[in-house]
Protein backbone atom coordinates (compact mmCIF):
# COMPACT_ATOMS: atom_id res chain seq x y z
CA UNK A 1 0.00 0.00 0.00
CA UNK A 2 1.34 3.36 -1.08
CA UNK A 3 0.01 6.78 -0.34
CA UNK A 4 1.41 9.73 -2.47
CA UNK A 5 1.24 12.97 -1.47
CA UNK A 6 1.31 15.81 -4.34
CA UNK A 7 2.53 19.24 -3.93
CA UNK A 8 -0.11 21.84 -3.99
CA UNK A 9 -2.86 18.92 -3.34
CA UNK A 10 -5.32 18.93 -0.15
CA UNK A 11 -5.77 15.36 0.11
CA UNK A 12 -3.21 12.10 -0.43
CA UNK A 13 -4.37 9.44 -3.06
CA UNK A 14 -3.65 6.20 -1.58
CA UNK A 15 -3.20 3.10 -4.40
CA UNK A 16 -3.42 -0.23 -2.89
CA UNK A 17 -2.65 -1.95 -6.64
CA UNK A 18 1.02 -2.49 -7.46
CA UNK A 19 0.53 -2.40 -11.26
CA UNK A 20 -1.50 1.26 -11.06
CA UNK A 21 0.76 1.90 -8.25
CA UNK A 22 3.81 2.01 -10.66
CA UNK A 23 1.78 3.62 -13.63
CA UNK A 24 0.63 6.63 -11.46
CA UNK A 25 4.21 6.95 -10.43
CA UNK A 26 5.52 7.25 -14.29
CA UNK A 27 2.43 9.51 -15.42
CA UNK A 28 3.27 12.21 -12.58
CA UNK A 29 6.92 11.93 -12.75
CA UNK A 30 6.86 15.58 -12.85
CA UNK A 31 4.46 16.50 -10.23
CA UNK A 32 6.66 16.52 -6.74
CA UNK A 33 5.09 13.90 -4.54
CA UNK A 34 6.38 12.21 -1.61
CA UNK A 35 5.27 8.28 -0.97
CA UNK A 36 4.93 6.33 2.29
CA UNK A 37 3.00 3.58 3.89
CA UNK A 38 0.15 4.89 5.55
CA UNK A 39 -2.94 4.37 5.44
CA UNK A 40 -4.23 8.14 4.37
CA UNK A 41 -6.35 9.50 1.72
CA UNK A 42 -9.06 8.31 -0.28
CA UNK A 43 -8.18 4.36 -1.67
CA UNK A 44 -8.66 3.77 -5.47
CA UNK A 45 -10.42 0.54 -5.60
CA UNK A 46 -11.18 -2.03 -7.97
CA UNK A 47 -14.17 -2.05 -9.85
CA UNK A 48 -15.87 -6.08 -10.49
CA UNK A 49 -15.50 -5.41 -14.45
CA UNK A 50 -11.73 -4.66 -14.03
CA UNK A 51 -11.79 -0.79 -13.90
CA UNK A 52 -11.04 1.88 -11.64
CA UNK A 53 -13.31 4.18 -8.63
CA UNK A 54 -11.51 7.04 -6.43
CA UNK A 55 -13.78 9.08 -4.42
CA UNK A 56 -12.66 12.14 -2.66
CA UNK A 57 -15.57 13.77 -0.93
CA UNK A 58 -17.43 15.39 -3.79
CA UNK A 59 -15.04 14.33 -6.43
CA UNK A 60 -15.34 10.74 -8.08
CA UNK A 61 -13.47 9.15 -11.14
CA UNK A 62 -14.63 5.74 -12.29
CA UNK A 63 -12.77 4.81 -15.66
CA UNK A 64 -12.76 0.90 -17.12
CA UNK A 65 -9.12 1.44 -18.60
CA UNK A 66 -5.63 2.67 -16.32
CA UNK A 67 -4.92 5.18 -18.97
CA UNK A 68 -8.74 6.63 -18.89
CA UNK A 69 -8.64 6.65 -15.32
CA UNK A 70 -4.85 8.45 -14.81
CA UNK A 71 -6.26 11.10 -17.28
CA UNK A 72 -9.45 11.47 -15.37
CA UNK A 73 -7.76 11.37 -12.38
CA UNK A 74 -5.35 13.87 -13.06
CA UNK A 75 -8.02 16.85 -14.27
CA UNK A 76 -9.83 15.94 -10.71
CA UNK A 77 -5.79 16.96 -9.07
CA UNK A 78 -5.74 20.21 -11.31
CA UNK A 79 -8.89 21.21 -10.31
CA UNK A 80 -7.78 20.99 -6.49
CA UNK A 81 -4.32 22.15 -7.04
CA UNK A 82 -5.70 24.96 -8.76
CA UNK A 83 -8.70 25.91 -5.75
CA UNK A 84 -5.88 25.86 -3.13
CA UNK A 85 -4.16 28.82 -5.68
CA UNK A 86 -7.14 30.97 -6.06
CA UNK A 87 -4.40 33.64 -8.52
CA UNK A 88 -4.18 30.41 -10.98
CA UNK A 89 -6.76 31.54 -14.11
CA UNK A 90 -7.56 27.78 -15.45
CA UNK A 91 -7.74 27.81 -19.20
CA UNK A 92 -8.89 24.11 -20.88
CA UNK A 93 -6.04 25.00 -23.80
CA UNK A 94 -2.39 23.86 -24.27
CA UNK A 95 0.54 25.87 -24.16
CA UNK A 96 4.66 25.80 -25.10
CA UNK A 97 7.29 27.71 -25.24
CA UNK A 98 10.09 27.64 -27.50
CA UNK A 99 13.02 30.40 -29.04
CA UNK A 100 12.37 33.08 -26.52
CA UNK A 101 8.80 32.91 -26.75
CA UNK A 102 5.42 31.79 -25.25
CA UNK A 103 2.28 30.70 -26.78
CA UNK A 104 -1.42 30.20 -25.51
CA UNK A 105 -3.02 27.84 -27.66
CA UNK A 106 -7.24 27.91 -27.68
CA UNK A 107 -9.19 26.03 -29.55
CA UNK A 108 -12.51 23.93 -29.66
CA UNK A 109 -12.71 20.02 -29.18
CA UNK A 110 -10.63 18.74 -31.88
CA UNK A 111 -8.73 21.87 -32.87
CA UNK A 112 -5.81 19.28 -32.63
CA UNK A 113 -4.34 20.94 -28.94
CA UNK A 114 -2.71 18.05 -28.38
CA UNK A 115 -1.25 16.86 -31.83
CA UNK A 116 0.00 20.63 -32.13
CA UNK A 117 1.42 20.85 -29.31
CA UNK A 118 3.36 17.59 -29.57
CA UNK A 119 4.66 18.30 -33.08
CA UNK A 120 6.17 21.64 -31.61
CA UNK A 121 8.01 19.50 -29.01
CA UNK A 122 8.92 17.25 -31.44
CA UNK A 123 10.91 20.47 -32.82
CA UNK A 124 12.56 21.26 -29.77
CA UNK A 125 9.56 22.97 -27.91
CA UNK A 126 8.92 22.67 -23.93
CA UNK A 127 5.00 21.83 -23.58
CA UNK A 128 3.74 23.33 -20.89
CA UNK A 129 0.22 20.84 -21.86
CA UNK A 130 -2.11 19.88 -23.85
CA UNK A 131 -5.40 19.93 -22.19
CA UNK A 132 -5.54 21.93 -19.00
CA UNK A 133 -2.71 25.01 -18.35
CA UNK A 134 -3.14 27.87 -16.24
CA UNK A 135 -2.06 31.21 -16.31
CA UNK A 136 -0.78 33.48 -13.06
CA UNK A 137 -2.08 36.94 -11.92
CA UNK A 138 0.95 38.03 -13.82
CA UNK A 139 0.40 36.14 -16.51
CA UNK A 140 2.58 33.78 -16.88
CA UNK A 141 2.19 29.97 -18.11
CA UNK A 142 1.91 27.66 -15.54
CA UNK A 143 2.76 23.60 -16.02
CA UNK A 144 1.00 21.03 -14.33
CA UNK A 145 3.63 18.47 -15.45
CA UNK A 146 1.05 16.70 -17.31
CA UNK A 147 2.78 15.20 -20.81
CA UNK A 148 0.20 15.16 -24.24
CA UNK A 149 -2.44 12.60 -24.58
CA UNK A 150 -2.95 12.07 -28.15
CA UNK A 151 -5.89 10.02 -30.13
CA UNK A 152 -5.31 7.24 -32.04
CA UNK A 153 -4.49 6.75 -34.90
CA UNK A 154 -1.73 9.45 -35.07
CA UNK A 155 -1.80 11.73 -38.11
CA UNK A 156 0.34 11.46 -40.85
CA UNK A 157 3.50 12.85 -39.74
CA UNK A 158 6.82 11.04 -39.27
CA UNK A 159 8.05 13.21 -37.10
CA UNK A 160 5.00 13.08 -35.06
CA UNK A 161 5.00 9.58 -34.91
CA UNK A 162 8.75 8.71 -34.75
CA UNK A 163 8.46 11.35 -31.27
CA UNK A 164 5.87 9.49 -29.66
CA UNK A 165 6.92 6.04 -30.31
CA UNK A 166 10.25 6.98 -28.49
CA UNK A 167 8.48 8.27 -25.44
CA UNK A 168 5.40 6.12 -25.62
CA UNK A 169 3.74 6.11 -22.18
CA UNK A 170 0.41 4.73 -21.20
CA UNK A 171 -2.93 4.33 -23.22
CA UNK A 172 -5.50 2.05 -24.25
CA UNK A 173 -7.28 1.78 -27.86
CA UNK A 174 -7.98 4.99 -28.01
CA UNK A 175 -5.61 7.09 -27.40
CA UNK A 176 -1.84 7.26 -25.94
CA UNK A 177 0.09 9.48 -23.36
CA UNK A 178 4.10 10.02 -23.79
CA UNK A 179 5.85 9.27 -20.63
CA UNK A 180 6.10 12.09 -18.87
CA UNK A 181 9.78 11.83 -17.91
CA UNK A 182 10.98 12.10 -21.71
CA UNK A 183 8.22 13.85 -22.95
CA UNK A 184 9.43 17.43 -22.87
CA UNK A 185 7.16 18.51 -20.40
CA UNK A 186 7.65 21.53 -18.04
CA UNK A 187 7.32 20.25 -14.68
CA UNK A 188 4.81 20.94 -12.21
CA UNK A 189 4.95 24.58 -11.04
CA UNK A 190 7.51 25.41 -14.40
CA UNK A 191 6.20 29.68 -15.29
CA UNK A 192 7.35 31.21 -18.58
CA UNK A 193 6.15 34.05 -19.90
CA UNK A 194 3.06 34.24 -22.47
CA UNK A 195 4.03 36.85 -25.97
CA UNK A 196 0.83 35.53 -27.77
CA UNK A 197 -2.86 33.58 -27.83
CA UNK A 198 -3.21 31.70 -30.97
CA UNK A 199 -6.76 30.70 -31.85
CA UNK A 200 -6.62 26.87 -33.58
CA UNK A 201 -8.93 26.29 -36.58
CA UNK A 202 -8.38 22.87 -37.89
CA UNK A 203 -9.23 22.63 -41.08
CA UNK A 204 -9.96 20.09 -44.15
CA UNK A 205 -7.49 21.10 -46.52
CA UNK A 206 -5.57 24.14 -47.91
CA UNK A 207 -2.19 25.67 -47.21
CA UNK A 208 -1.96 27.34 -43.38
CA UNK A 209 -2.63 30.61 -42.75
CA UNK A 210 -2.14 33.13 -39.90
CA UNK A 211 -4.00 36.05 -39.17
CA UNK A 212 -4.87 38.13 -36.53
CA UNK A 213 -7.63 38.26 -34.61
CA UNK A 214 -9.91 41.44 -33.39
CA UNK A 215 -9.84 41.79 -29.87
CA UNK A 216 -13.30 41.02 -28.97
CA UNK A 217 -12.64 37.10 -30.90
CA UNK A 218 -9.85 36.82 -28.79
CA UNK A 219 -11.45 37.52 -25.94
CA UNK A 220 -14.82 35.06 -27.08
CA UNK A 221 -11.74 32.24 -27.23
CA UNK A 222 -10.58 32.79 -23.80
CA UNK A 223 -13.52 33.03 -22.21
CA UNK A 224 -15.04 29.66 -24.01
CA UNK A 225 -11.96 27.80 -22.78
CA UNK A 226 -11.76 29.10 -18.99
CA UNK A 227 -12.46 27.34 -16.19
CA UNK A 228 -13.38 29.37 -13.43
CA UNK A 229 -15.48 28.99 -9.67
CA UNK A 230 -18.58 30.30 -8.36
CA UNK A 231 -18.45 34.31 -8.35
CA UNK A 232 -15.59 34.61 -10.30
CA UNK A 233 -16.79 35.54 -13.73
CA UNK A 234 -16.17 39.33 -13.68
CA UNK A 235 -12.75 38.50 -12.17
CA UNK A 236 -11.77 35.80 -15.44
CA UNK A 237 -13.54 38.85 -17.80
CA UNK A 238 -11.00 41.15 -16.35
CA UNK A 239 -8.19 39.02 -16.62
CA UNK A 240 -8.85 37.83 -20.54
CA UNK A 241 -8.67 42.01 -21.24
CA UNK A 242 -6.31 42.87 -20.21
CA UNK A 243 -4.11 39.68 -21.41
CA UNK A 244 -5.34 40.55 -24.74
CA UNK A 245 -4.26 44.53 -24.10
CA UNK A 246 -0.44 43.37 -24.00
CA UNK A 247 -0.71 40.35 -26.17
CA UNK A 248 -1.22 39.83 -29.73
CA UNK A 249 -3.62 37.57 -31.12
CA UNK A 250 -3.84 35.50 -34.45
CA UNK A 251 -5.79 32.67 -35.70
CA UNK A 252 -3.90 29.81 -37.25
CA UNK A 253 -6.05 27.81 -39.92
CA UNK A 254 -4.20 24.77 -41.06
CA UNK A 255 -5.12 21.40 -41.77
CA UNK A 256 -1.72 19.79 -41.39
CA UNK A 257 0.23 19.42 -38.25
CA UNK A 258 3.84 19.64 -39.71
CA UNK A 259 3.36 23.06 -41.54
CA UNK A 260 1.55 24.90 -38.99
CA UNK A 261 4.13 23.78 -36.45
CA UNK A 262 6.73 25.41 -39.13
CA UNK A 263 4.49 28.35 -39.50
CA UNK A 264 4.20 28.67 -35.90
CA UNK A 265 8.31 28.30 -35.23
CA UNK A 266 9.05 30.97 -38.22
CA UNK A 267 6.51 33.30 -36.21
CA UNK A 268 8.56 33.28 -32.76
CA UNK A 269 12.06 33.35 -34.89
CA UNK A 270 10.93 36.39 -36.29
CA UNK A 271 9.97 37.91 -33.11
CA UNK A 272 6.07 37.39 -32.89
CA UNK A 273 4.16 40.53 -33.25
CA UNK A 274 1.24 40.12 -35.64
CA UNK A 275 0.03 42.78 -38.04
CA UNK A 276 -2.28 44.89 -35.87
CA UNK A 277 -5.79 45.15 -36.50
CA UNK A 278 -7.13 48.03 -36.87
CA UNK A 279 -9.42 48.28 -33.47
CA UNK A 280 -12.88 49.25 -34.29
CA UNK A 281 -14.48 51.88 -32.64
CA UNK A 282 -16.41 51.41 -29.59
CA UNK A 283 -20.78 51.89 -29.55
CA UNK A 284 -21.77 55.02 -27.74
CA UNK A 285 -25.25 55.29 -26.42
CA UNK A 286 -27.66 57.58 -27.69
CA UNK A 287 -27.69 60.89 -26.02
CA UNK A 288 -30.84 60.82 -23.60
CA UNK A 289 -32.32 63.04 -20.76
CA UNK A 290 -30.26 63.13 -17.83
CA UNK A 291 -33.83 62.11 -15.73
CA UNK A 292 -35.06 58.68 -17.51
CA UNK A 293 -37.81 61.18 -19.61
CA UNK A 294 -37.86 62.65 -22.89
CA UNK A 295 -39.37 65.97 -21.81
CA UNK A 296 -38.98 65.68 -17.81
CA UNK A 297 -42.98 64.81 -16.98
CA UNK A 298 -43.58 61.90 -14.78
CA UNK A 299 -45.25 59.36 -16.82
CA UNK A 300 -46.88 57.27 -14.17
CA UNK A 301 -47.90 54.34 -16.64
CA UNK A 302 -44.54 53.84 -18.29
CA UNK A 303 -42.94 50.97 -16.87
CA UNK A 304 -39.37 51.73 -16.79
CA UNK A 305 -35.68 49.59 -16.38
CA UNK A 306 -32.31 50.33 -14.90
CA UNK A 307 -29.21 48.07 -14.68
CA UNK A 308 -29.03 46.28 -11.38
CA UNK A 309 -25.51 46.85 -8.88
CA UNK A 310 -23.18 43.64 -9.56
CA UNK A 311 -22.80 42.77 -12.72
CA UNK A 312 -19.16 43.34 -14.29
CA UNK A 313 -19.17 45.05 -17.78
CA UNK A 314 -16.41 45.40 -19.94
CA UNK A 315 -15.92 46.74 -23.37
CA UNK A 316 -14.20 45.30 -26.69
CA UNK A 317 -14.07 46.99 -30.04
CA UNK A 318 -17.73 46.19 -31.14
CA UNK A 319 -18.63 43.63 -28.60
CA UNK A 320 -19.25 43.92 -24.79
CA UNK A 321 -19.73 41.33 -22.14
CA UNK A 322 -21.38 41.06 -19.51
CA UNK A 323 -20.87 38.83 -16.00
CA UNK A 324 -24.23 38.14 -14.27
CA UNK A 325 -24.81 39.24 -10.84
CA UNK A 326 -23.26 36.46 -8.85
CA UNK A 327 -20.30 36.33 -10.98
CA UNK A 328 -21.16 32.45 -12.07
CA UNK A 329 -21.96 33.30 -16.04
CA UNK A 330 -21.00 35.30 -18.74
CA UNK A 331 -22.47 37.01 -21.88
CA UNK A 332 -21.33 38.60 -24.90
CA UNK A 333 -23.12 41.41 -26.36
CA UNK A 334 -23.86 42.67 -29.96
CA UNK A 335 -23.45 46.75 -30.65
CA UNK A 336 -26.86 47.09 -29.95
CA UNK A 337 -26.66 45.16 -27.15
CA UNK A 338 -23.40 47.66 -25.95
CA UNK A 339 -25.28 50.70 -26.33
CA UNK A 340 -28.27 49.14 -24.66
CA UNK A 341 -26.39 48.30 -21.36
CA UNK A 342 -24.95 52.06 -21.07
CA UNK A 343 -28.37 53.63 -21.84
CA UNK A 344 -29.77 51.14 -19.14
CA UNK A 345 -26.98 53.48 -16.63
CA UNK A 346 -30.48 55.50 -16.30
CA UNK A 347 -34.11 54.73 -15.92
CA UNK A 348 -35.34 53.59 -19.59
CA UNK A 349 -38.65 52.51 -21.33
CA UNK A 350 -38.85 49.82 -23.99
CA UNK A 351 -40.27 52.83 -26.07
CA UNK A 352 -37.36 55.44 -25.26
CA UNK A 353 -34.81 53.13 -25.95
CA UNK A 354 -36.57 51.58 -29.48
CA UNK A 355 -36.85 55.62 -30.11
CA UNK A 356 -33.57 56.32 -29.20
CA UNK A 357 -31.42 53.44 -30.74
CA UNK A 358 -33.74 53.94 -34.10
CA UNK A 359 -32.48 57.37 -34.18
CA UNK A 360 -28.85 56.25 -33.49
CA UNK A 361 -28.99 53.10 -36.30
CA UNK A 362 -31.51 54.85 -39.09
CA UNK A 363 -29.76 51.84 -40.93
CA UNK A 364 -31.31 49.28 -39.54
CA UNK A 365 -34.51 50.41 -39.78
CA UNK A 366 -36.88 50.75 -36.63
CA UNK A 367 -39.02 47.34 -36.77
CA UNK A 368 -36.25 45.56 -37.04
CA UNK A 369 -34.76 47.83 -33.87
CA UNK A 370 -37.62 47.71 -32.11
CA UNK A 371 -37.94 43.61 -32.20
CA UNK A 372 -34.15 43.34 -30.86
CA UNK A 373 -34.47 45.89 -27.87
CA UNK A 374 -37.60 43.65 -26.62
CA UNK A 375 -35.92 40.53 -27.07
CA UNK A 376 -33.26 42.40 -25.23
CA UNK A 377 -34.89 43.22 -22.63
CA UNK A 378 -36.27 39.96 -21.89
CA UNK A 379 -33.11 38.46 -21.82
CA UNK A 380 -31.78 41.05 -19.49
CA UNK A 381 -34.98 40.67 -17.07
CA UNK A 382 -34.54 36.78 -17.29
CA UNK A 383 -31.16 36.42 -15.94
CA UNK A 384 -31.85 39.48 -13.41
CA UNK A 385 -29.92 42.03 -14.91
CA UNK A 386 -32.10 44.68 -14.55
CA UNK A 387 -34.75 45.82 -12.34
CA UNK A 388 -38.14 48.09 -12.25
CA UNK A 389 -37.39 51.13 -11.53
CA UNK A 390 -40.35 53.70 -10.42
CA UNK A 391 -39.67 57.53 -10.47
CA UNK A 392 -40.64 59.81 -7.60
CA UNK A 393 -44.12 61.22 -7.62
CA UNK A 394 -45.65 58.42 -9.28
CA UNK A 395 -48.56 58.40 -6.93
CA UNK A 396 -49.73 54.54 -8.82
CA UNK A 397 -47.16 53.26 -7.58
CA UNK A 398 -45.20 54.63 -4.75
CA UNK A 399 -42.27 56.16 -6.30
CA UNK A 400 -38.26 54.82 -5.82
CA UNK A 401 -37.27 52.05 -7.08
CA UNK A 402 -39.16 48.65 -7.34
CA UNK A 403 -41.11 47.36 -5.19
CA UNK A 404 -40.66 43.84 -3.48
CA UNK A 405 -41.10 41.15 -5.76
CA UNK A 406 -41.34 43.22 -8.73
CA UNK A 407 -37.69 43.41 -10.06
Amino acid sequence: MTTFYFEGLPWPLRITQAPLREAARRFFALWPHRCCDAEAGACVECTPGGGYVWRQGERMVREATEAAFLCSLSIEMVMACCEQQPDLWRLHAAAVAGHGCGLLLCGTHQAGKSVLTTRLMAGGWTGFGDDMVALTRDGLLFSFGIAPRLRLPLPPSSALRSYVTARRGCGDRSAVYLDAAQSGTAPWGMKHAAHAVVVLRRVASGPVRLRALGPADGVTALLQRSLFDAGQAGTTLHAACALLERLPCVQLSYADADRAAQCLTAWARQGLPAPAEEAAAAPHAPERAPSGREDGVVRPSVCCWRRRKGPVYRQVGLAGYLSDVQGNALYRLTPLGCALWQMLEQPLSEAQAVALLAEAFPQAGRRRIAQDVRALFEALRRRGLIERFFFAGDKTRGGGTAPPGQK
